[in-house]
């Protein structure tokens, strides 16, 4: 089969096309023919040695495709359904050996690149709104980067709650924000938060550098901060009386069922900004990257289309 494999840490130039045997599965898992994979910084973190991998090395996270094989245990998925959901590694390949634990069928109302762009930044949201945040009706949450994947996934799934949401965002993202859900965004180029924002019940902190102190100073007396890109600080956070969490996505089949259902029912959407074959996946972490010679994206996710399917 085709993949995308890295032989040693770099970036983007160190992704390369590669012919190797199809996975084999065991029991508890289901062989994927892979028709779309995400494009996440969670791979691109991993290929520069933010976070140790084992090479050679496939990226990629998310996906979805057609069920080619099932072990022996599996019994809640069948040959030839389509699904979606999470791999510890590996999608960037025409096929994959997933955990029936991390796999669900793909809702009807996305596409296979729509759905690949789901799990892994929806299943963040999920598990810091809820499990994590303990977000609650009539709350105050505080969300950074909320035009981000897994900010706007925050956004909506907080809204269906009845919480009030504040975020911040690029100017140029405001009013996209707003569409999804939120009462107030400020632009974080321009407005300083700290003095626009006050007494959160929760901070979710989605970005890397100081917005994470900063935040602990508009969470009310008992609120909570929640941290997808580090370790909390917690003294800092003992000294204003918060819990502060730093949390790591557990890829779950049972929180993409919850997800997949607000899907099915309209109340969540994705947002998808670019496209493009497996072969030209060193041009996706470009564009990623912020490369200035590449096209630049305001939001939405990046996706490899490894099967087109032609409307």
């Amino acid at each position: 089969m085709k993949t995308v494999r890295i032989q040693k840490s770099g970036s983007f130039e160190q992704l390369k096309v590669e012919d190797i045997p199809v996975p084999e599965i065991n029991d508890d898992q289901v062989l994927v023919k892979v028709y779309a994979a995400s494009v996440n910084h969670l791979d691109m973190l991993k290929a520069s040695g933010g976070i140790p991998v084992k090479y050679p090395w496939i990226p990629g996270h998310d996906f979805s495709g057609i069920i080619e094989k099932v072990g022996k245990n599996v019994f809640s998925l069948r040959v030839g359904e389509p699904v979606y959901g999470n791999c510890p590694g590996g999608s960037y390949a025409e096929y994959l050996a997933a955990d029936i634990n991390k796999v669900v069928m793909k809702p009807d109302n996305l596409s296979f690149p729509e759905a690949a762009s789901v799990p892994h930044v929806a299943e963040t949201a999920w598990q810091a709104i809820h499990q994590h945040g303990q977000l609650r009706k009539g709350q105050k949450v505080l969300i950074h980067a909320a035009a981000g994947g897994v900010g706007a996934f925050a956004v909506q799934f907080a809204r269906i709650i009845g919480a009030t949401i504040y975020g911040t965002a690029s100017g140029k993202d405001i009013e996209y924000v707003k569409s999804l859900g939120a009462d107030q965004v400020i632009d974080f180029k321009t407005a300083d938060f700290t003095r626009e924002f006050k007494d959160m019940d929760l901070v979710l902190s989605l970005v890397r550098g100081d917005t994470e102190e900063k935040s602990y100073t508009v969470l009310k007396d008992g609120g909570r901060l929640v941290s997808t890109v580090g370790i909390a600080h917690e003294e800092i956070a003992k000294k204003h009386n918060i819990t502060a969490i730093g949390m790591v996505i557990q890829q779950s089949a049972q929180d993409l069922e919850e997800i997949t259902t607000l899907i099915k029912d309209g109340k969540v959407r994705t947002d998808i900004a670019l496209t493009y074959p497996l072969d030209e996946a060193a041009t996706s972490w470009k564009v990623l990257s912020g490369d200035p010679s590449s096209p630049k994206i305001s939001h939405g996710k990046i996706v490899l289309e490894i099967v087109r399917i032609k409307e």
